[in-house]
């Protein structure tokens, strides 16, 4: 959770246009004096800089998943729609999802129709705020979209036209299928990126450039695809200036991102 002096170190990357967005949290597990100074801090950012798009990352966790026991799914969806009510407060249509951890002992594709359902009422709740879910490829075998074809089967089965695919590039590295085939075989649904990079080994969230994934490549698919969305770096960074450094990196591979 990002304080005070934290946004207003990230405005001058506003203020020079170096980033155009934010991706913020909806931060539910916080005491209430925190929620109100990071609820402020936003507020003061969309004031300030009203063309700056925001998105939220709703809650997730092993405890916050939509693939859980019947007692504690219930509460997950409620966090989770309390997640866009805050996210209405600031203007956002796009939310980040993590349909979560599964048991492995059971067949995955017995999820399938029960997260569906879930997503289906989520997603009837966003359409009053004119909200989009965009749901997250995941890194590993334990979470619920994890392979492409599980995530389009989910889609297609929720059948709501503001249910979206955010892909994640650390998370596509470390899992065992081929990094593009998430752009090629989701295009349809993509609607967000997350970037950071890795050697393939884990979800490092480290520069681009500094690991093994190609993305001179996915810079050419994202232009086959005619990919017009926001482009966030999330990526381990102590201050506002790390984060000019960061942006200057994705130069290396296109200098044409908008």
């Amino acid at each position: 959770m990002r304080k005070k002096e934290n946004f207003i170190d990230y405005m001058k990357l506003l203020d020079n246009d170096i980033y155009q967005a934010i991706e913020i949290f909806y931060p539910y597990n916080q005491s209430q004096e925190q929620i109100k100074q990071y609820t402020d801090s936003v507020l003061e950012i969309c004031e300030k800089y009203p063309n700056v798009e925001l998105v939220l990352h709703l809650p997730h966790s092993i405890y916050n998943g939509l693939c859980l026991d019947q007692h504690l799914n219930a509460g997950s969806k409620e966090i989770m729609m309390a997640g866009m009510k805050y996210a209405s407060l600031f203007g956002i249509k796009k939310l980040t999802l993590h349909l979560g951890h599964i048991d492995k002992n059971i067949v995955r594709s017995s999820y399938y129709e029960k997260v569906s359902l879930i997503l289906k009422e989520l997603c009837d709740y966003a359409k009053q705020f004119d909200q989009v879910i965009m749901i997250e490829n995941m890194p590993g075998s334990n979470e619920l979209g994890y392979s492409p074809e599980e995530l389009l089967t989910i889609i297609k089965l929720t059948d709501k036209d503001n249910l979206k695919f955010i892909f994640d590039t650390g998370h596509a590295h470390v899992s065992e299928f081929d990094d593009f085939i998430y752009l090629y075989l989701l295009k349809d649904y993509l609607y967000h990126i997350h970037y950071s990079d890795n050697d393939g080994s884990r979800d490092a969230h480290t520069r681009i450039g500094t690991g093994t994934y190609d993305f001179k490549k996915h810079f050419e698919v994202l232009k086959e695809i005619d990919y017009q969305e926001l482009h966030c770096m999330e990526i381990l960074h102590q201050n506002a200036d790390d984060l000019i450094e960061i942006a200057n990196d994705v130069t290396k591979f296109d200098n044409k991102i908008n």
